[in-house]
């Protein structure tokens, strides 16, 4: 019988952060919860980096997290205000590694260190809040869920996007470490993370130019293996995955959100859509931001657009926290938006119902 798999999330992330992610994140979880996610798998699918993990393990794990009792510390108010506190030494590393241009191993090993710290309550105080995992909190700790919740929103209003400072990070250490080998820096994001740990400590390392070239193509990393050499439907089926997309009309006229953050009338403009903090300096005012998810680089986009729509997010993702404080309409959790518009396309943004309607399409 094939296991069951989810596609999670898709972002602008990299191979150094699969790596990271399954070398000492998963492991770090296993230690603080006691139940990890031994089976994520990443396929980068030639824009964005997708990831699927398989049902029964995310099911396993928030059972994990549920079942941790509040009175053992794990959701302790102290062990939460150390969590903001490591939040705030990450992101002071990753400024004092840009003036000294990513060069000092010192820092990279004290970020390393701190981010593996603060790695499980990072992906506690996500995923609990949300409606599905909140409820079932809700209802094993009636008397301590809401001081729980409480407690993590706010933790993680304040950590919100400290992944994606993490990832440029390592994709900017990646550019530099790449330019001293005279390879090109178009790269960066096909390093593994032990790729850039060698080239931190050795000045001889060179990458594999070949291997690098396939990578940036498309390639699925599993449990420590980079392949390039195999699609991800036949990947799945060879390991005994099952996975089905969902199904959708590319040309559906309407479709809804949840509302994030409500606007006054209906907002009329057009879409632009962004998928990676590269393409933000090209937004231009007035129009309509459509994104999977986004993230703090998105920010100037974000102060200039009309509305906001993103296929991802839940109450504490951070196209909800950002567009309330800049009062910019929202809508999220659409799934579907970046699939469905495209630049040009004419929608309506009804922010207050979470109503998305396409007034005329681009030609």
């Amino acid at each position: 019988m094939k296991k069951e798999i989810d596609l999670v999330w898709t972002r602008d992330f990299t191979l150094s952060w699969a790596e990271w992610w399954t070398k000492y994140m998963n492991q770090r979880l296993i230690e603080v919860i006691g139940v990890g996610v031994e089976s994520q798998l990443s396929y980068f699918n030639g824009q964005l980096l997708e990831t699927y993990r398989l049902k029964e393990e995310s099911k396993n794990f928030i059972e994990g997290v549920v079942n941790v009792n509040p009175k053992t510390g794990f959701f302790d108010d102290e062990k939460i205000e150390r969590y903001k506190s490591i939040i705030t030494s990450i992101r002071d590393l990753i400024e004092t590694a840009k003036n000294k241009n990513y060069g000092d191993k010192n820092v990279f090993e004290k970020i390393k260190s701190l981010s593996s710290e603060m790695y499980p309550w990072y992906t506690v105080s996500y995923l609990l809040p949300q409606e599905q995992w909140a409820s079932i909190l809700s209802a094993k700790y009636p008397d301590e869920a809401q001081d729980i919740l409480g407690r993590l929103i706010k933790a993680r209003e304040q950590s919100e996007g400290t992944i994606e400072h993490l990832v440029e990070y390592w994709r900017d250490i990646a550019k530099n470490l790449l330019g001293l080998r005279q390879i090109s820096s178009d790269y960066a994001s096909f390093l593994t993370f032990t790729e850039i740990e060698q080239m931190l400590v050795d000045k001889l390392f060179i990458p594999d130019s070949e291997k690098l070239e396939a990578r940036s193509r498309h390639y699925v990393f599993f449990k420590g293996e980079v392949y390039t050499s195999i699609g991800l439907n036949e990947f799945l089926d060879r390991n005994g995955f099952s996975y089905e997309p969902a199904v959708f009309d590319k040309k559906i006229e309407e479709f809804k959100g949840i509302v994030a953050s409500k606007g006054g009338e209906s907002i009329k403009a057009k879409v632009q859509v962004i998928f990676k903090n590269e393409e933000v300096k090209n937004f231009k005012e007035g129009n309509i931001l459509v994104s999977v998810m986004t993230n703090p680089y998105f920010v100037p986009a974000m102060k200039n657009a009309a509305a906001i729509i993103t296929d991802e997010g839940g109450i504490t993702c951070h196209a909800a926290i950002v567009s309330r404080e800049l009062k910019v309409p929202c809508i999220i959790g659409t799934k579907i938006a970046t699939k469905v518009l495209k630049d040009g396309d004419l929608v309506e943004v009804d922010a207050n119902n979470g109503i998305v309607k396409v007034v005329k399409r681009s030609k």
